[in-house]
């Protein structure tokens, strides 16, 4: 059979022809060509080579770059918003912190010079530092204010000094708490005490809460309450158990009713109704003794514990107010100088 193709047109036709897309004449025109040409043989058998698996391969180790790829975009994500979260929780607790709170401070010092109150201000919170000190003055009243970090090399102070200008004010706080009014120092658990103040001798949980401020049971001993409230005058009577007498005061019973009538003088002054004072013990010995002071006694008492006081601290001249009720329980200095009257002496 004669065979009129020539190499351009077989090899033209390979491609279809290695597909099996090609007819039977043509199929054996091509095949009669490739006998007698071993070039397009050799073009055909290339286009017969197997190529997929190499093609798979590499379209397998290209997904394989990009997921690799994906994932360390991912975990650099993860990583920068971990970082970015951790930046921004070192910033508040160790840069912005949080508005000081008056039960974190203490006033250690208070200097007056030159028209200038210098307060100096710790903390027993070894963790904890201040900053951003500020003081504003409105009203005759100076507030401080300050705002809570933890310690670290940028802020490692734990306390502070403050310098509050006195022209027309009357009184400091620090953080909300007075601190300071008319010249009178103001300690912690003396503006708990005057922010205890109840009107009724009823109240049980006041009476509790001022008798635990007053420090009665750290010097005097484990007690029961007795209240006498039916009728005038209201008397408040503490029953000091005999297992419970280990206070500061001692077991000196002498002692022990000189230094209670004092502290129920400020037990007088924070409870508006009450108009008499009692207490009750038993000493080592098993003898009962008893005691009482009336308003009236512990007002002719202020004189004398003023004077005492005075004479005690120089350059201290206080005037003993006109009575308990009276002025003792207006104002947290008032209730300060009837706090420092009355207390132990150390």
């Amino acid at each position: 059979m004669k065979n009129d193709l020539t190499c351009g047109v077989v090899r033209d036709l390979l491609p279809s022809y290695v597909e099996g897309l090609t007819s039977q004449e043509t199929n054996q025109a091509v095949e009669t060509h490739l006998a007698s040409c071993p070039e397009c043989t050799a073009c055909r058998d290339a286009m017969k080579a197997p190529t997929e698996p190499a093609e798979q391969a590499k379209e397998v180790d290209y997904l394989k770059t990009v997921k690799r790829r994906n994932g360390r975009r991912v975990v650099l994500a993860v990583l920068c918003t971990v970082l970015l979260i951790l930046a921004g929780f070192a910033v508040k607790i160790f840069v912005i912190g949080a508005p000081a709170q008056e039960n974190e401070l203490i006033v250690s010092e208070f200097v007056e010079e030159n028209g200038v109150l210098r307060l100096s201000v710790i903390t027993p919170y070894s963790a904890t530092a201040y900053h951003g000190w500020k003081v504003e003055i409105a009203d005759g009243v100076a507030n401080i204010w300050a705002r809570s970090v933890l310690v670290s090399p940028l802020f490692p102070d734990g306390g502070g000094t403050v310098e509050v200008p006195l022209d027309g004010v009357k009184e400091v706080r620090l953080c909300g708490r007075t601190v300071w009014q008319d010249g009178t120092a103001i300690r912690q658990e003396t503006f708990r005490l005057y922010q205890a103040k109840t009107a009724y001798i009823g109240d049980m949980p006041a009476l509790n809460q001022i008798a635990e401020l007053v420090n009665i049971r750290p010097n005097f001993g484990d007690y029961l309450n007795s209240l006498h409230t039916s009728s005038r005058p209201y008397r408040w009577t503490l029953e000091f158990t005999q297992d419970g007498w280990q206070g500061a005061i001692g077991k000196d019973s002498e002692t022990f009713d000189l230094w209670m009538s004092r502290y129920a003088m400020q037990l007088l002054a924070t409870v508006e109704n009450l108009e008499e004072v009692g207490w009750t013990y038993t000493d080592h010995r098993g003898e009962k003794h008893s005691g009482l002071i009336t308003l009236e006694e512990a007002d002719a008492l202020l004189p004398e514990l003023m004077d005492a006081y005075n004479a005690s601290h120089a350059g201290c001249d206080w005037k003993p107010l006109s009575g308990i009720k009276n002025y003792y329980h207006a104002s947290p200095a008032d209730l300060q100088q009837l706090v420092d009257i009355t207390r132990i002496s150390s």
